[in-house]
């Protein structure tokens, strides 16, 4: 008997489905005519009518190495034969221990503990609140600590304690109500510097920005929260280079706990492991998500350190337990996932081939700088973005109604690539795997779709 999610019903049939019933994120739903994809292989999705697709946005920046690779296939399939769940309330799992193990060993020093979720906005949650706890419970509580400091245009993911520190107001602005107060910074774009700033000093004049918060509000700093390095949603925005060190030396000289939001920008995404890597920077906190299973299965991991960690510990009566948990957290066959992911990256020694596959990148890039409507172009490792504008002397933006990235985005479908649109950036974010002869294509459509 066939299963209504087999093969039973016609492309047509689950395209109405598709629009009538299942509710899309970040879609209005009323105008959705989005692509189904029927399997996968490498860089390339086939849909359910036949057409392959180069996968430029990495299934949402998460795809690392390609889409049905063997070695990850067969991970999950050898954990499969074992068991497919077990809870981490009370009991473990050997490949969940193996993998917390690993990553304490990969990650910045002083990182030495591991909770484990199932989406990147729950890491960044976790990291919110074990810091918040962390004040009220270290050897001398400070409890006038309740304030983050966040980055403008932050992003760091949907729920209501991300959204707050979140500073996309199109996604957020609705919401307001429900939300925390938060300290927010500027956002450290080279591209949109003030009149009176150049690159060569945008790093001072930003720093001295955030140095000034920090005075002023030191002692009810719980923590700050940053993108390292790159701003996601906000655009693929690269920091200036040493906005992130000098974030920390605040955060160490204010005595304030500083949260990697890593999500987006680790797993070899920026060319290094970890983001935090490129200024050598140890945070109290990273953040995983996304490409830590390879982009296969939702895992996501907040890395901490001894000193957070110790403030947690005592008897059950102190109640100074971390009273937070996810049902699939540390889930088994995510972890033999990241396991097998993270062997590919020794295996195929995928960070060792990202600097000739970004250089080619940018050669293409660095041509669409001449386009009339492209005001910049910016990259870090296997993450860029093309920033459309009305007006290249004044950078003035599209107005949001116009859809202008969309409409690019649908004439670069045409030529077999798919991208997503991000207000008026259209971000490129193809899996790490990519070959050199598929950048050639992505460029080449990406051309026809600027006109």
């Amino acid at each position: 008997m066939n299963s209504p999610c087999t093969d039973s019903l016609s492309a047509s049939e689950l395209r109405s489905l598709d629009k009538s019933i299942v509710w899309h994120a970040f879609s209005q739903m009323q105008e959705y005519d989005g692509l189904i994809i029927d399997h996968a292989q490498g860089c390339w999705l086939t849909d359910v009518d036949g057409r392959r697709y180069l996968d430029g946005a990495s299934s949402m920046w998460c795809n690392i190495h390609g889409h049905r690779h063997s070695h990850i296939d067969k991970a999950i399939r050898n954990q499969l034969d074992k068991v497919a769940h077990v809870t981490n309330l009370g009991m473990s799992h050997p490949t969940t221990i193996t993998l917390a193990k690993r990553l304490t060993e990969l990650a910045p020093a002083g990182l030495a503990h591991v909770f484990f979720s199932g989406d990147g906005a729950s890491a960044v949650e976790v990291a919110m609140k074990l810091a918040f706890q962390f004040w009220r419970q270290c050897e001398n509580p400070q409890t006038k600590r309740t304030k983050f400091l966040a980055l403008g245009q932050a992003y760091h993911g949907d729920t209501l304690g991300t959204v707050s520190v979140g500073g996309v107001s199109r996604f957020h602005s609705m919401f307001q109500p429900l939300l925390f107060p938060v300290l927010r910074g500027p956002c450290p774009d080279p591209y949109r510097l003030p009149p009176e700033v150049n690159p060569a000093n945008a790093t001072a004049f930003y720093l001295n920005q955030y140095r000034e918060l920090f005075e002023q509000n030191a002692e009810e700093l719980v923590a700050v929260i940053v993108e390292p390095i790159v701003q996601g949603a906000a655009g693929v925005v690269v920091h200036p280079r040493g906005f992130l060190q000098g974030i920390k030396s605040l955060c160490e000289q204010y005595d304030c706990l500083l949260i990697a939001d890593e999500v987006a920008v680790g797993m070899g995404r920026t060319g290094t492991m970890f983001a935090c890597e490129h200024e050598q920077v140890s945070p109290d906190f990273l953040c995983l998500g996304k490409g830590l299973t390879g982009g296969y299965l939702p895992m996501s991991a907040t890395l901490t350190s001894s000193r957070i960690w110790n403030a947690f510990l005592g008897r059950h009566e102190d109640l100074r337990t971390f009273f937070h948990g996810h049902t699939y957290g540390g889930n088994p066959l995510c972890a033999a996932a990241a396991h097998a992911t993270l062997d590919l990256f020794e295996m195929e020694q995928t960070l060792r081939g990202i600097p000739l596959k970004q250089a080619r990148m940018q050669r293409c890039l660095d041509r669409f700088k001449e386009h009339p409507e492209v005001g910049d172009v910016r990259s870090c490792g296997l993450m860029a973005a093309i920033e459309l504008v009305q007006d290249k002397q004044t950078k003035t933006a599209h107005p949001w109604q116009q859809q202008r990235s969309g409409k690019v985005c649908k004439r670069i479908l045409e030529k077999g690539v798919w991208l997503r649109p991000l207000g008026n950036v259209i971000p490129i974010i193809p899996p790490l795997s990519i070959s050199e002869q598929e950048i050639d294509i992505l460029m080449a459509s990406i051309e026809h779709g600027l006109g």
